[in-house]
């Protein structure tokens, strides 16, 4: 069984937040690794998810958002949140999951 701190499972999500930032669009498609979910960020805040990391930035065409990455025991969202100037644009989040066709990890 593996046992990991909340402070490595959290540098793990910071790393993955930096290195998938400019990735948004690929993210939302149904083999990558995050899949839209309607539950908003202040649902997850309440259920005991826990802020790990902020991403400020651009976000396509879309204007600037912040993408805020989420977490509590092995379970992992990002909410994006854009701009208020962009009225357009509505938050979402996105659970972490296994992408599809990956062999499952062996515990």
């Amino acid at each position: 069984m593996m046992f990991r701190t909340t402070a490595a499972t959290a540098s793990a999500v910071i790393l993955f937040a930096a290195s998938s930032l400019a990735a948004h669009a690929e993210t939302a498609q149904p083999d990558g690794q995050w899949r839209a979910n309607p539950i908003t960020l202040s649902t997850l805040l309440q259920d005991g998810y826990k802020i790990v990391a902020v991403v400020s930035g651009a976000h396509g065409s879309a204007g600037s958002a912040d993408t805020i990455f989420v977490q509590r025991d092995q379970s992992a969202f990002k909410c994006i949140d854009p701009s208020q100037s962009d009225a357009k644009t509505k938050a979402a989040c996105f659970e972490l999951v296994q992408p599809s066709g990956a062999a499952s990890e062996s515990k």
